[in-house]
């Protein structure tokens, strides 16, 4: 009987030493996504004018080395994928902070 008796006085230690961990990582994961979002909101004008900036000077110069200067070595391709791959980031950053925001 005491055997049993130690066993199930160990099983309710370890699974209460288990809610504790549980409840300490969803308290840290929470505070980790709240930091996040917090840096985010503070640079969120400063990062989203910048992917704007840059998908609309790389149109830009797209559209003006295109049909304004013929025969130059302009790397259109490139600068179109650039161009998309800031608009994407855009949608992406917009997602990431959709992601961490506080509940």
């Amino acid at each position: 009987m005491n055997a049993n008796n130690m066993a199930w006085g160990t099983e309710a230690i370890h699974d209460s030493f288990k809610r504790g961990v549980g409840r300490t990582l969803i308290v840290l994961v929470g505070a980790l996504r709240v930091t996040l979002y917090a840096v985010l909101a503070v640079l969120r004008p400063f990062i989203v004018a910048a992917l704007s900036a840059a998908t609309l000077v790389g149109l830009t110069l797209c559209a003006f080395f295109t049909t304004l200067v013929q025969g130059s070595h302009f790397p259109t391709g490139l600068v179109l994928i650039v161009s998309a791959a800031s608009a994407l980031m855009i949608v992406v950053f917009y997602a990431l902070m959709e992601l961490l925001l506080p509940q």
